[in-house]
């Protein structure tokens, strides 16, 4: 064999091994984790109740960090499943801004819902600059994202691996945007994105769940929110993983997602971000200065809606009541209405007007909350029976509980468990 045919020869070989030594260094993992949150609404801190408020960022971060480390060199992706923003409040720029800084600085996927869209495309961009935004079938957003899992190199050449396809998708909430059917939205991302598996997380109802597992057998786990449904463990229906997350991002997920040997395999855990949860103290540090420019937005729109005549508005205050109707003031003293100001304090919202709106009494209106010479915190006597100057003799409204009375602030976004004949059980009263 002449030498240059031997020298051609040794160099392809080389070549090849050259190659082969390379595609090997695009060995891609084999799983895939996800931290999944939903429905933070910019709340930055714990909040949801006096005994153990859960959620926050600060103890977010040190979750995210807990499974960063548990996980080793595999990736982990952070996703905000749905509902992310704050769209009330005089102070949600701020909080926007803060949760789009937090967005970026851990890498997280952003999943809009139709409560998030109510404060437009625009709103969002500059809230958080950078950060991927998806919602499938909305534009300007992405609706999906695809993890190649398994197998290695660079084709033509290496293994092809397992392709997993995460699918952000979301039905038009209570008061919420409108938004298109999520089984024709979820049919259009099959076919214009192919995958062996999908993964579906956003704002979907259990019925809406229930139906996309049917319709589309390669759906591997649905993590959505709704309202305040949770599943505290993981469920399983038909061999596909159901997880609902709560309200108010109180709750983190957990999901490794692996593809090994032609098979796959789903690993899910939620976790209540209560206070056996560490705080981050850097992002806790963050978030006091972020809440404190909050509230001083707030302080300054609710002092604008005092009322200049106190006189007009014809409110005395629930303690005058307390005389000739000792019981009924009684009920009223010890229950959550009697408290509802007080325990917005709890979620940092306690000047916050569209807050105090229903859990203060006449806000805004002559004579009604902020007052410095009548307590009108709480939702007394005169929220629900009028302003009572003149009474007696003047007669003072009654109205039946219903849902149509007590709907104003009993709505189905804010109090999705409301029954107006089982509450008023609660506060029952003559």
């Amino acid at each position: 064999m002449k030498r240059s045919a031997v020298l051609g020869l040794l160099l392809l070989t080389a070549g090849l091994v050259l190659a082969l030594v390379l595609a090997q260094r695009f060995q891609r993992p084999v799983a895939v984790n996800f931290y999944l949150t939903a429905d933070t609404q910019g709340f930055l801190v714990p909040c949801g109740c006096k005994v153990v408020p859960a959620g926050g960022l600060a103890r977010r971060v040190s979750a995210l960090q807990a499974l960063e480390r548990l996980a080793g060199n595999e990736p982990v992706i952070p996703v905000e499943a749905t509902h992310g923003f704050a769209d009330r409040g005089p102070g949600r720029e701020i909080l926007n801004r803060e949760m789009g800084r937090f967005y970026a600085s851990t890498g997280t996927l952003v999943g809009l819902g139709g409560y998030d869209l109510l404060l437009g495309p625009e709103a969002l961009r500059m809230a958080a600059p950078g950060v991927p935004l998806y919602l499938a079938g909305r534009e300007p957003y992405r609706g999906s994202k695809a993890f190649r899992l398994g197998g290695w190199g660079v084709p033509p050449l290496g293994a092809r691996g397992g392709l997993l396809r995460l699918v952000f998708l979301a039905q038009t909430p209570p008061g919420g945007a409108t938004l298109r059917d999520p089984m024709e939205v979820m049919a259009e991302e099959v076919r214009l994105h192919p995958a062996d598996r999908y993964m579906v997380v956003g704002q979907l109802a259990p019925p809406t769940t229930a139906a996309l597992l049917d319709a589309f057998p390669k759906i591997l786990v649905v993590a959505v929110q709704w309202g305040t449904d949770v599943t505290t463990i993981p469920q399983q229906r038909k061999g596909q993983w159901i997880l609902y997350l709560g309200d108010r991002g109180r709750r983190g997920a957990s999901v490794r997602v692996a593809w090994s040997g032609g098979q796959w395999e789903v690993l899910p855990m939620i976790r209540y971000l209560g206070p056996e949860v560490p705080s981050d103290p850097a992002t806790a540090a963050q978030v006091a200065q972020v809440l404190k420019a909050v509230d001083a937005v707030n302080v300054r729109a609710l002092a604008a809606l005092a009322s200049a005549d106190k006189a007009r508005g014809g409110y005395t205050g629930s303690a005058r009541c307390a005389s000739c109707h000792a019981d009924a003031h009684r009920v009223w003293s010890i229950s959550p209405h009697a408290r509802a100001t007080s325990d917005l304090a709890i979620d940092h919202q306690q000047s916050n007007p569209d807050c105090l709106v229903c859990h203060a009494t006449g806000l805004g209106k002559p004579g009604g909350y902020p007052r410095p010479d009548l307590d009108l915190s709480g939702v007394q006597c005169e929220a629900c029976h009028g302003p009572s100057e003149g009474h007696p003799p003047r007669p003072l409204e009654v109205l039946p509980p219903s849902q149509a009375s007590c709907g104003t602030c009993h709505t189905p976004r804010d109090s999705p468990l409301f029954d107006a004949r089982g509450y008023w059980q609660l506060i029952k009263h003559k």
